[in-house]
């Protein structure tokens, strides 16, 4: 029995780092392999969707004007009942604009998770994501091309 939930706990951390390495990668066809169809996803002010291709197409559209991303996964809290799984997972991102490498956000926060096993093994059914601080670049911050305050999604 306790062979086997970490045999589960492994798949459920594979599963996470899939995520963040298919956002980094852009690979969207990793993406989708994540999350349930059914699947609903609360991003606090950024936005909630209902569906994997409703959370892909606003991924594919958010990331469009992005560079390099770096999504760090840490302190993964995981919690095995049967084919249900909660987990809580500490996420570090980075994201550089494309239009100009010294611009970035850089935001720490939480993925509140909850998971279920299907035949073809673990998928995300439900996100919840937490932002705990988010800091922008001086560019943005104080966007000097035109005297503005940036602002922060």
């Amino acid at each position: 029995m306790k062979e086997s939930m970490g045999v589960d706990r492994a798949e459920i951390v594979d599963v996470l780092v899939r995520y963040a390495t298919a956002i980094d990668t852009k690979d969207w066809r990793l993406f989708r392999t994540c999350f349930a169809d059914e699947v609903t996803a609360n991003y606090s002010d950024i936005g909630s969707w209902n569906g994997v291709e409703d959370l892909t197409a606003f991924m594919v559209s958010a990331h469009g004007g992005m560079g390099r991303t770096q999504h760090s996964l840490s302190n993964f809290v995981i919690e095995i009942a049967g084919d249900q799984c909660h987990s809580l997972t500490y996420v570090h991102a980075v994201t550089v604009l494309a239009r100009h490498l010294d611009d970035w956000i850089d935001t720490i926060g939480t993925y509140e998770d909850q998971l279920e096993r299907r035949a073809d093994g673990w998928h995300i059914t439900s996100r919840i994501f937490r932002v705990t601080r988010t800091m922008l670049s001086p560019s943005l911050s104080m966007d000097s091309r035109t005297g503005t305050s940036g602002t922060s999604s």
